[in-house]
């Protein structure tokens, strides 16, 4: 079948060609939802100092501990779920992953504490496996406590 190839014509309206542009516009004060590396929380003696001097908050079914870190140029986030409460590694994979994501999602809430940055630990508490609404509610709730707190 050895047919010639046919150009691609496009069709559009002039109303059309203005929605790129406030595409744009959008795009530009978009936040960036992402969760790199260089915001996870891995150092042991972080951790452990954030348990021995840090606060915490609490909203069921998710506990926060935190600390400010000025020396830090991100916030930095840990999530943990512990086996006692949810025996199954899966489910306490899946319960990480929707933290996580409930986080990188909210996070914006924080960036707005006048150049302040913390050390953050989401502590899951709950003995059964959540809806991710609840969730997410929760996350939303703590981090707005932890922003109108040091405002």
């Amino acid at each position: 079948m050895g047919g010639r190839i046919k150009p691609f014509k496009l069709s559009f309206k002039t109303s059309q060609l203005l929605k790129p542009a406030r595409f744009f516009f959008l795009y530009i004060y978009r936040v960036k939802q992402t969760f790199p590396k260089t915001e996870k929380l891995k150092s042991s003696k972080t951790i452990e100092k954030l348990f021995l001097e840090g606060d915490s908050h609490f909203k069921f079914p998710i506990k926060i501990f935190f600390l400010p870190a000025n020396e830090n140029e991100n916030n930095l986030a840990a999530f943990a779920v512990p086996k006692r409460n949810i025996k199954s590694a899966v489910n306490r994979n899946r319960i990480k992953r929707q933290l996580r994501e409930a986080y990188r999602l909210n996070k914006h809430l924080l960036e707005h504490i006048h150049g302040k940055k913390f050390v953050i630990l989401f502590l899951y508490l709950g003995k059964v496996n959540p809806q991710y609404a609840h969730l997410e509610k929760a996350m939303q709730k703590l981090l707005k406590k932890l922003h109108d707190e040091n405002s």
